[in-house]
């Protein structure tokens, strides 16, 4: 008897996930193969959104240090130089409750910090903020990649792990990012086993 198509999805997502997560899986030889190409596809995905936000990112910050160190800066959170911590009456026509001068001193002591270590990176102002905006729709464009790679295989960790660790090892390889090696037969059903890893 066959399995219904939703239960060999999950099985297949499932394969797909244990896969990435840790570099190999032992299942049969025709899931192993089942779940290769597709396990190639996402990995490839990852690598070409990595690829772009980067190349992007680099077409505004040519020094790639600073791209990274921008980029880094830019994954804390929202940020611009010439925000400013708004008044209490800013604050009270948009909701929000007013700052004591405690917390007005800390606003400002963040945003201070914040605008000191972006110029620390680029010093120019105009130059900073627009490699701000550069970094920023390089998370974008990186982002499509991981909600495209999401929907197939819906697990943040795996997806984390595809973007941090897989595709840069596999910046500038044309695919083939697995290998299937036969381990013979299953005891009871003879059933054909094989290891499925990342190379």
């Amino acid at each position: 008897m066959s399995m219904p198509e939703p239960r060999r999805r999950s099985a297949r997502r499932n394969l797909m996930a244990g896969l990435i997560r840790y570099d190999r899986i032992q299942t049969t030889e025709a899931r192993a193969r089942a779940i290769r190409s597709e396990v190639e596809k996402l990995i490839d995905t990852a690598v070409k959104g990595r690829q772009e936000a980067q190349s992007y990112l680099l077409s505004v910050v040519t020094d790639e240090d600073k791209a990274a160190q921008v980029l880094a800066f830019a994954r804390r959170g929202r940020f611009s130089l010439d925000k400013k911590v708004s008044s209490n009456e800013e604050r009270a026509e948009l909701d929000k409750p007013p700052l004591t001068d405690k917390g007005r001193r800390f606003l400002e002591n963040k945003l201070k910090a914040r605008r000191e270590e972006l110029l620390r990176i680029i010093g120019n102002e105009d130059e900073a903020e627009e490699a701000l905006q550069a970094a920023y729709q390089a998370m974008v464009i990186e982002l499509r990649a991981r909600r495209h790679i999401l929907s197939a295989l819906p697990d943040e960790l795996v997806v984390k792990k595809m973007f941090e660790e897989l595709a840069p090892r596999y910046v500038g390889r044309p695919g083939g990012y697995t290998r299937i090696t036969k381990l013979g037969k299953r005891k009871g059903d003879a059933a054909d086993i094989a290891q499925i890893a990342l190379v």
